[in-house]
């Protein structure tokens, strides 16, 4: 669907590094939050607290520049006829994620506070927003990705 608009971007190349740079993210994202589950089973919520921080770090950076990215694609493309459908389809999958990012945003700002125990409570949200971020990894890497490639 996305696939005559990324095939008039010039600047291909630009795509593949951005989309591998993306799948290496996806792997350090998914990479900690395993290892912030097996702390906080194994009783070490210092630890747990310390990679989340660094999870954080990751998750905000990869989502400020994938949107920075599509916004960009989307805007080159505003005025071109034959992409609106193109641009529908990108309006609707940013807009699809955005209780998604509201709940990592939130959850980093209540779990990254020393303060706010790490509790089932927080285990139960992680639980969520793993298994949200895996539809999205999932979705992005099966669609958009291999679009932006094309």
């Amino acid at each position: 669907m996305f696939g005559v608009f990324f095939k008039q971007n010039k600047d291909l190349s630009k795509n593949s590094k951005k989309v591998k740079k993306w799948q290496g993210e996806h792997r350090a994202l998914a990479n900690y939050a395993g290892k912030i589950v097996d702390a906080y089973d194994r009783g070490n919520t210092k630890k747990a607290r310390k990679l989340l921080d660094k999870l954080q770090t990751i998750a905000l950076k990869h989502l400020m520049d994938e949107d920075v990215t599509f916004f960009e694609l989307f805007k080159k493309s505003a005025n071109a006829e034959q992409d609106k459908e193109i641009l529908a389809s990108i309006k609707k999958f940013r807009e699809s994620f955005i209780d998604t990012k509201k709940a990592l945003f939130y959850f980093f700002i209540y779990y990254t506070d020393e303060k706010n125990e790490l509790n089932q409570i927080f285990k139960d949200k992680l639980d969520g927003i793993i298994d949200a971020l895996v539809q999205r990894i999932e979705f992005e890497e099966n669609n958009l990705y291999v679009m932006i490639n094309n």
